[in-house]
């Protein structure tokens, strides 16, 4: 394997972590982990008492799956913004957060025996064909649950039964093992690498439908300044509540003890739920109830 340019890295505040902002940069590649590769960034993420350099302790590294509007390589997006507010506890300790494209970051994380993946469900990862078992693999408390549906063009009715789908043409995340999980239908399967895309394809008639998952759809709609794209609420392709997966090393097995009282503490306080409003979804409908 060869690699290009040294990669970029930015230096997180605990402060600025849990106001939303970055600060600094410095390289984040401590762990001896390969540099430079197209497409990577990695961010150090921290919360020692405001400052700026990356706390003491075992390092947590996190692949995140780079996938266009709502987890972007710059750092912008919904699930980059969660994943700042989730890792702000002092209790976390320093983070290298690594944002790469989604079927490098499903494969380092694989490969990487000591690492962790945001956002992640090993059941939907096992079942779409990407991981054998979760053997190895332990999971946290999930933060937000998605749902994966058939959106169709704007003034066609939206699909209630898989049957409706033959003879169409569908637009899928690419990496995604969509053809897998409607196999049986007379279905021309289109991959797209960024979901914003994905969106236009349908809007402009290149495709029949698309599979997309909620909430993320609401952002990219809105970001196109269009209604959301008909879908049956009730047709449901799957439905995945998202956390932090990570292999079953005892520094992860801290990790994810710290990241668990955290996730109960921002449900118990109310903050997850405002997190939610802030970014305009309805909190009822996509947090997860962890009991």
């Amino acid at each position: 394997m060869s690699f290009g340019a040294a990669t970029k890295g930015i230096a997180v505040s605990a402060a600025l972590v849990a106001a939303g902002f970055m600060a600094g940069f410095s390289a984040a590649h401590a762990s001896g982990r390969p540099a430079g590769i197209p497409g990577q960034t990695t961010y150090r993420m921290g919360a020692s008492a405001g400052a700026a350099k990356t706390p003491a302790g075992p390092t947590t590294h996190i692949y995140a799956t780079d996938w266009g509007l709502t987890l972007k390589a710059n750092g912008t997006g919904f699930y980059n913004d969660l994943a700042r507010l989730l890792l702000s506890a002092p209790d976390i300790g320093p983070v290298e957060y690594e944002i790469l494209p989604y079927r490098r970051a499903n494969r380092s994380f694989i490969e990487d025996k000591t690492a962790c993946k945001y956002p992640s469900n090993l059941t939907f990862t096992i079942k779409g064909g990407t991981m054998a078992s979760a053997n190895g693999y332990v999971t946290g408390k999930p933060f937000v649950l998605t749902r994966l549906h058939l959106f169709s063009r704007p003034g066609d009715p939206p699909i209630t039964d898989q049957a409706a789908i033959n003879g169409k043409t569908i637009a899928y995340a690419m990496g995604a093992r969509t053809p897998a999980r409607l196999r049986g239908h007379d279905v021309q399967f289109i991959a797209v690498a960024n979901e914003v895309d994905k969106a236009r394809m349908l809007l402009s008639g290149r495709v029949d439908m698309i599979t997309a998952t909620l909430p993320d759809a609401e952002f990219v709609f809105r970001k196109l300044g269009v209604k959301m794209a008909p879908y049956a609420p009730t047709l449901v392709l799957d439905t995945s509540p998202m956390g932090v997966d990570c292999h079953n090393t005892p520094q992860n097995i801290r990790f994810l003890t710290h990241l668990n009282a955290r996730v109960d503490h921002l449900l118990k306080n109310g903050a997850l739920r405002a997190f939610f409003k802030k970014h305009g979804l309805d909190p009822d409908l996509y947090l997860p109830r962890n009991g």
